[in-house]
């Protein structure tokens, strides 16, 4: 069969110079980030290869607000059970703090349940250390407690009904959880780059609501020693005034997070953040909940429904295409993919291998560990583990 010349690649090529291309420049913009790191050169990221530098006014070298020269005197959200104080924090400085979201005893049950996870994970082999610190992916397989937490059940939780309602006032009734995972700052770690989590849509920007919406349980006292999150108090609404596309100027500085164990913070996927440096001897642990709209995923689940046959013979663009190919903010399984750039035949995002694994019966989750966890849980043949074990090789061959 004849092509029509027009469709060749070689005739497209031709006739689609950058000056052509719809949306190019909009999407390859760079922005809002490009405009944010020249006018805030101090929030360039570390080079994890040398160590932190620190009185030079980086963004990770900071404190809490009421210690910070700048944020002092600023009236910046605080721990309370007030509703409307919520919804004015939220508003105002894209973040609430809800004072003992979880009683004594669900904390301690949260927490405890997540280091006996952690180091579980460690002895297994499964674990995923970050520059920051240790991940633990996917609570839901690993407690009651984390699978309780997502549905905002107040056995877990008792502000559950709390954070229940403003999460259905900002992204509409019917939203999904979109991951719960746990961010560790280890002692000697460094700072994440700060970052949004609404950020696959840039450069569009929602300038009213957010599209991405967090609750962070927070089970430990977090402060500016122990490495707790970094905020920029307010920052969503440069976002916002920029719009999408647009540029941002000049940012305020960032600030540790100081809040108890037990308390939840509810914050805007448009506020910058990111894990701050532990300069203590333990680890801290906070636990991140995403949470999106009900329509933010394919429309078909190509991961279950395509059928086997097609899924071993399938390219890697149509694997690509039909979302087996994971990057850090979609399809990953069992953390499995945070990292990957998510383009075509990126072995550290192929999650082909584990719905090949699960067509065999084969696939063999991480479930709850602990240091007592017998022998033979900690050795089973983890499916994540094997997956990592087979993108390290294909590094090591090329």
């Amino acid at each position: 069969m004849k092509v029509p010349i027009e469709f060749t690649e070689e005739h497209v090529e031709e006739n689609s110079p950058h000056d052509k291309q719809i949306y190019r420049d909009f999407l390859r913009s760079g922005e809002p980030f490009r405009s944010i790191m020249e006018n805030n050169p101090w929030l360039m990221p570390p080079d994890i290869k040398k160590p932190l530098e620190w009185g030079t006014g980086r963004y990770w070298d900071t404190t809490v607000a009421r210690k910070h020269d700048y944020w002092k005197d600023f009236d910046l959200p605080k721990a309370t059970k007030d509703i409307n104080q919520m919804r004015k924090d939220i508003k105002e400085w894209g973040f609430c703090l809800i004072e003992d979201a979880m009683s004594k005893k669900q904390c301690a049950r949260f927490l405890d349940r997540l280091l006996e996870q952690a180091e579980g994970e460690r002895l297994a082999g499964v674990d995923q250390p970050t520059p920051s610190g240790q991940y633990v992916n996917t609570l839901i397989n690993k407690g009651e407690v984390f699978a309780q937490c997502i549905e905002q059940n107040p056995e877990a939780v008792q502000a559950g009904p709390v954070i229940e309602q403003i999460m259905d006032e900002t992204l509409g009734k019917g939203w999904i959880c979109h991951s719960f995972l746990s961010n560790g700052s280890d002692p000697g770690g460094y700072p994440q780059g700060l970052h949004i989590d609404q950020g696959p849509l840039l450069p569009w920007v929602t300038e009213e609501a957010p599209a991405l919406f967090n609750s962070m349980y927070i089970p430990q006292d977090v402060n500016e020693k122990n490495g707790s999150t970094l905020v920029i108090p307010g920052s969503h609404n440069f976002f916002i005034k920029a719009g999408s596309g647009g540029k941002v100027g000049k940012l305020p500085p960032a600030v540790n997070l100081e809040a108890k164990a037990g308390t939840v913070m509810l914050f805007d996927g448009r506020m910058m953040h990111g894990t701050g440096v532990n300069r203590t001897k333990k680890q801290r642990f906070v636990a991140t909940m995403s949470n999106v709209k009900a329509w933010t995923r394919t429309q078909e689940n190509w991961v279950i429904s395509v059928a086997p046959d097609i899924l071993e013979n399938a390219s890697p663009k149509l694997l690509h295409r039909i979302g087996l190919q994971a990057l850090t903010y979609g399809a990953t399984i069992e953390g499995f993919g945070l990292g990957a750039a998510g383009r075509i035949g990126d072995q550290w995002g192929s999650i082909k291998q584990f719905r090949t694994a699960y067509d065999r019966g084969e696939y063999e989750r991480v479930r709850e560990l602990s240091v007592n966890s017998t022998p033979e849980d900690l050795n089973k043949k983890y499916t994540v583990r094997e997956a990592v074990k087979k993108a390290r090789e294909s590094i090591k061959s090329k």
